[in-house]
């Protein structure tokens, strides 16, 4: 009966211990991953853009300021930042590179009330209007002051016309600091276009930014995917805006939805749908990205150039879209008394991409784009 009794004692002590122990354990464990998941939450510090300080977990708008040069008025650009409590990449939007494209500048308006950045890993900026001249002025493709267009003057010059400069500030404050950019567009106000499509760089930057523009541009969702031809030799070749970022070594892609100046969600609602596919597939937000499931690649485009200053007609039986083979005739140009001057036809076989779509139309104007379809 002692014999056993001092088992039994011995048993249960024994047993104290061991779950003394377990417990200790279990603590000590709970407390590294504490310890752990502070020291993560300690090293996300304060992000900055331009004049702005963005705390981790917080949004902030603001503009970055470009100032008067020359005796011109200057301007401002209107960006929002939303900085994640987690640690992540640093994506840059931008929209409004051409001031009369406003399916990407509703987007973006739209787009950070979508998101709450205490539940974000990394950082988000978004350009709202790249080209305030443009917007405010009305104007397709180029300033209305210096003529310039944006999204042929990077990297910029800071003491250069006010396009210039606004293409160094986005270059030094968006381009730079970020880890992935989107340049998005739509159809200019002369432009229609269809289908809307993302696109990369496939031989610029390298092959890890290749692949990762890839990447990004697959992830944004949309059904066809152009690829972009061509590399830089230096930053000031790239006179692009994800020409720029690609030669600087930074993924990138283009976005096209839109078209003629319309507001519809129908071109909205996709660019809003493929920046959160993006930020997705980065692991910024949870869930996973809604990927098509067969996507179009396009290998190259061929345009047709004006000959003439005139008016454009475009041919009733084609539209943008379209499956058209070569030689297909797409419109005609006349002069300002109607006599015909050219007559358009298509130089590839391939989708219609983009076709003039308003009768004013200059010398040297790209007045079609086809694309040439390619394989994955």
């Amino acid at each position: 009966m002692i014999l056993r009794r001092s088992f039994i004692r011995w048993f249960l002590d024994s047993t104290r211990h061991s779950l003394r122990s377990i417990v200790i354990g279990i603590v000590s464990l709970v407390n590294i991953a504490a310890i752990a998941q502070g020291s993560n939450t300690g090293e996300v510090t304060p992000f900055e853009l331009a004049n702005l300080l963005v705390e981790p977990g917080e949004i902030v708008r603001g503009e970055i300021t470009i100032n008067p040069v020359n005796g011109d008025t200057g301007t401002f650009i209107p960006v929002t930042v939303l900085h994640g409590k987690q640690n992540g990449p640093v994506l840059s939007l931008i929209a409004g590179i051409h001031g009369s494209e406003y399916s990407p500048i509703l987007s973006m308006q739209q787009l950070p009330s979508l998101l709450d950045p205490s539940q974000m890993a990394g950082t988000l900026v978004i350009v709202h209007i790249a080209n305030m001249p443009a917007f405010t002025g009305r104007t397709v493709y180029f300033g209305p002051t210096d003529l310039k267009n944006l999204n042929r003057s990077f990297p910029g010059d800071s003491s250069g016309t006010i396009t210039e400069r606004i293409a160094y500030a986005l270059t030094t404050h968006v381009i730079k600091p970020a880890d992935y950019l989107i340049d998005i567009h739509s159809g200019d106000a002369n432009e229609s276009l269809r289908p809307s499509y993302s696109a990369y760089y496939a031989e610029a930057g390298g092959a890890d930014v290749v692949s990762q523009s890839k990447r990004i541009a697959v992830a944004f969702g949309l059904e066809t995917v152009v690829q972009f031809a061509g590399s830089y030799d230096s930053v000031d070749d790239a006179i692009y805006t994800s020409a720029q970022a690609v030669t600087l070594g930074i993924p990138a892609m283009d976005v096209e939805s839109g078209e003629l100046g319309i507001i519809d969600d129908k071109y909205i609602n996709p660019i809003t749908k493929g920046a959160l596919n993006v930020m997705r597939e980065l692991g910024m937000v949870q869930g996973q990205p809604d990927l098509p499931e067969n996507p179009l690649f396009i290998a190259d485009r061929a345009r047709v150039y004006s000959e003439h200053d005139g008016i454009w007609y475009a041919d009733p039986l084609v539209s943008t879209g379209d499956y058209v083979t070569e030689g297909t005739k797409l419109g005609m140009i006349t002069d300002y008394l109607g006599r015909e001057l050219e007559t358009i036809t298509a130089p590839a076989s391939g989708v219609l991409l983009i076709l003039f779509g308003t009768p004013p139309v200059n010398e040297g104007d790209a007045v079609v784009v086809i694309g040439e379809i390619g394989e994955l």
